[in-house]
């Protein structure tokens, strides 16, 4: 029954996630927020409510902070590989991409990549540390205004009604964080107490690609479609809120948190700058992806996704 409770939430939070976004659209054009600085703020929030809850609620009423780092880490390479790679799979031609996406999102997606690196060396989070987070990605968003300056308008958009617009977004909002609370409580479940190291797995490779199937789903349809560049330069933008904001909320909240630097999490971190590097690599030559380096993408996904199950359940204890 856990596995179709599972199945349940997340499709719950596809049909929540979808609405959420419009009414984060709609608010982006009433206040006359360029689009590009809108993805990577209020469309952000749509996109990354799953990632935060998890982190948030996983640390502040589970007690299990791990838990939503690894979702966090597991989505975010789940972003940069599956999602690029099934655009480009599903795109009926090669799949361009904009230079800027290269020279804005991904290098500043793998500035805040190095700096979290540097930040948990010591093996704790701290409230500084978050700081430092949030000022990180305070900068990003600085630099998207002085990059977009006066000539770049809000996107094309036919307003909502006021009443849908606020009811979609805090409504939205109390049920991804619902949704996120049963999520892991059948996780426990399905997994116990007594093994963390499954839950990390479970976080991993259950929770991170079932709160970034909105994202996936959203992206293959606009690749159809022939619009999916749109896809890469999305998946940067909102994991640079994921491992700002969605980290740094929960450690502001809780206080400082211990950080196991020899397992699964950095692990994970490393996998997550190699696929970084091979995504941004793919997408350099030409500025698009055919379709072998999309199943590339995806096949580097389902190898690091394997590697880390081999290590994890090769440290567990017996």
């Amino acid at each position: 029954m856990g596995i179709l409770y599972l199945i349940l939430i997340f499709a719950g939070m596809y049909v929540v996630c979808v609405e959420l976004e419009k009414a984060c659209a709609d608010s982006a054009h009433r206040l006359k927020i360029p689009e590009s600085i809108a993805g990577a703020t209020l469309l952000a929030v749509a996109s990354s409510a799953p990632e935060f809850f998890t982190s948030f609620l996983g640390a502040v009423i589970h007690k299990v902070f791990a838990v939503g780092l690894i979702a966090i880490l597991w989505s975010a390479i789940f972003n940069v590989t599956v999602i690029p790679g099934m655009s480009a799979l599903m795109s009926p031609k090669p799949l361009k991409v904009v230079p800027t996406v290269i020279k804005r999102d991904c290098v500043a997606y793998a500035a805040i990549t190095l700096l979290l690196l540097g930040l948990i060396e010591d093996g704790t989070l701290s409230r500084t540390d978050a700081l430092i987070l949030l000022g990180a990605y305070g900068l990003y968003v600085y630099v998207l205004f002085l990059m977009v300056g006066d000539h770049e308008e809000s996107a094309e958009h036919e307003p909502l009604p006021l009443w849908r617009t606020v009811l979609g977004m805090l409504g939205g909002i109390a049920l991804i964080g619902l949704l996120c609370h049963f999520m892991i409580v059948v996780g426990e479940d399905l997994v116990g107490a007594e093994k963390p190291h499954l839950l990390l797995l479970l976080s991993a490779l259950v929770f991170a690609p079932g709160t970034s199937l909105p994202d996936l789903l959203l992206s293959t349809i606009s690749a159809r479609k022939g619009a999916g560049s749109a896809s890469i330069s999305n998946a940067f933008g909102s994991n640079s809120f994921d491992l700002s904001v969605c980290l740094a909320a929960p450690v502001l909240v809780v206080g400082d948190v211990p950080i196991d630097t020899g397992g699964a999490v950095i692990w994970s971190i490393w996998f997550l700058l190699g696929t970084v590097a091979l995504t941004m690599l793919l997408v350099r030559t030409g500025y698009e992806l055919t379709k072998k380096e999309g199943a590339l993408l995806v096949g580097t996904f389902v190898v690091l996704a394997g590697t880390l199950v081999y290590l994890t359940l090769r440290g567990a204890p017996a």
